[in-house]
């Protein structure tokens, strides 16, 4: 009993007096006590000290294993968060790109697309608001498609522009939205003009802005993402969030979600683009073609019968629209009168003009029998509706019907060719005259007269336009006036119709049946 006292004794007393870190004295004193001691007690007493020791290990142990369970649980639970909010982000992601790929199915005005990108981007970012600026090719500037409301300036501001934000919050984004950004210019211009995506942590550190130093600075404390909207090689415009910096940190994951929505956005908006430009070229097509339309139904329907004569005529535009044009006049009771006509340039302007020349021409001619008279007074009217570079060759005859004189006046209009039955030879005939529309009259009247000639029986007057003689082959040479007096000479004893279809026929082989450069346009008179 008394060895069991001493023992427990010994312990309690050793596990109070045993320090941390042993001192020389401390060693001294537990072994002079552990001297004193039978091999019983001190066998006892080491069993005793181990098995304490043992449970202190142990004890330490089970707490480390304890505190690693528990990190791994909260690592375990850290992972699964971010695990669901990378699932979430992705749903929002797939769901803004089926949402993008129905409206852009579905509705073709960009106006609607615009608005959709800006608002889902800024969802699945979970951002404050967005900006989308599509760029102007006609303007050359980055115009604000769709700028929502709580999206921050992303443009430099004055003093005074914040001075009225705060009397009237609602002007600043009436602003916002009405103001284009020229390539190059702020953190607009700038992504543009680079083709980069950017993180900017603080709006304010962008070098081409800068703090008023006021404390309603819409611009204070905000962070950006921005980054050139691209197909292929088009640049269509940029694409811009905001948010407070205060409570919403961008990651780099962040960063590159955002550049994966630009490109669908792109591709999304590229489309669009191309949709609408595809059905206002359709819309144009169709335009043009109805005009086509009309202007064939202004052409002669028809060949004239005229007393002592035979006229035949045709016309074929190079595009839709052609800037040549052919008419029959009847400017009193017992005359003909007909004319042809090649505005400079071709297509939808070049028609126009003609449409112009012939009305003043139909009107003018029931006036005088003077077809230098008429030109000059169309002559005077076109000249103030046409550009400095534009200009109209034109002839224009009258005849009296049953006999065998023919008045002609020349504006700058290739030389007509008469062809006569009694020889059989082509006749170049070279009266004076300068192009509707060059000079306002004084010149123009001065040298543009009346050209007055008779025709034999059998005899062939051509009138042709430029695109005949100036016509090229796959080498490029001209089909020239001699190769026209050449089938003129072949053809005029065949009568008028003959010869308009013959050189028709020979302008198609030259050019190797494709498609002519020039409108082509013909007249032939035949005196019976």
């Amino acid at each position: 009993m008394q060895c069991s006292a001493v023992l427990v004794f010994v312990i309690l007393t050793l596990r109070d007096q045993i320090p941390a870190q042993f001192d020389k004295a401390s060693v001294r004193a537990i072994s002079k006590t552990l001297r004193a001691m039978t091999p019983v007690i001190l066998i006892s007493l080491l069993l005793a000290l181990l098995t304490g020791i043992g449970f202190i290990v142990a004890g330490r142990l089970a707490r480390q294993r304890r505190y690693k369970v528990e990190a791994l649980q909260s690592e375990h639970l850290r992972l699964q968060a971010e695990q669901e909010a990378i699932v979430v982000e992705e749903r929002r992601m797939f769901r803004f790109l089926h949402e993008l790929g129905n409206a852009t199915a579905r509705d073709g005005r960009e106006s609607s697309l615009h608005r959709f990108i800006v608002e889902g981007v800024v969802k699945v970012t979970n951002s404050a608001g967005g900006a989308l600026y599509v760029f102007d090719e006609a303007a050359s500037a980055l115009v604000p498609r769709y700028y929502s409301e709580k999206c921050a300036p992303l443009l430099p501001l004055t003093a005074a522009t914040l001075a009225q934000c705060e009397a009237n919050p609602s002007s600043l984004l009436s602003t916002l939205r009405l103001q284009t950004v020229t390539p190059g210019s702020g953190v607009i211009g700038q992504a543009f003009t680079q083709q980069k995506p950017e993180l900017l942590r603080e709006l304010l550190a962008h070098p081409q802005l800068k703090s008023m130093g006021q404390e309603n600075d819409p611009q204070r404390d905000t962070t950006v993402l921005v980054g050139p909207v691209t197909s292929g090689d088009r640049k269509l415009g940029v694409l811009a969030l905001t948010a407070p910096s205060g409570t919403r940190h961008y990651t780099a994951n962040d960063f590159e979600v955002f550049c994966s929505l630009i490109e669908q956005a792109a591709f999304a908006l590229g489309h669009a683009m191309t949709n609408q430009e595809l059905q206002s070229k359709r819309l144009l097509e169709a335009e043009l073609k109805t005009a086509g339309d009309v202007q064939r139904i202004l052409l002669p329907e028809s060949e004239p019968e005229i007393e002592g004569f035979v006229v035949a005529g045709k016309n074929r535009p190079a595009r839709v629209l052609s800037g040549d044009f052919y008419d029959y006049v009847q400017p009193q009771q017992g005359t003909f009168g007909a004319v042809i006509a090649d505005v400079s340039g071709k297509g939808l302007p070049a028609a126009l003009v003609a449409a112009t020349c012939r009305s003043a021409l139909q009107a003018y001619a029931q006036r005088t029998d003077s077809p230098a008279a008429v030109l000059a007074k169309v002559n005077r009217q076109v000249y103030d509706d046409v550009n400095e570079d534009t200009f109209v060759s034109m002839i224009y005859f009258v005849i009296n019907t049953g006999g065998d004189t023919i008045t002609l006046a020349r504006a700058g209009h290739p030389e007509p060719l008469l062809w006569h039955a009694s020889t059989g030879k082509v006749e170049t005939l070279r009266p004076g005259g300068l192009g509707v529309g060059i000079d306002k009259g004084e010149v123009f009247e001065r040298v543009t007269k009346d050209f007055t000639f008779s025709m034999a029986s059998g005899d062939c007057l051509l009138l042709y336009t430029d695109g005949v003689n100036e016509a090229e082959d796959a080498e490029g040479d001209e089909f020239g006036e001699q190769r026209i007096q050449t089938i003129l000479a072949q053809e005029a004893k065949h009568g008028a119709k003959a010869v308009v279809d013959r050189i028709m026929d020979e302008v198609n082989a030259f050019v190797g049946g494709k498609a002519s450069g020039d409108d082509i346009t013909l007249i032939v008179l035949q005196k019976a």
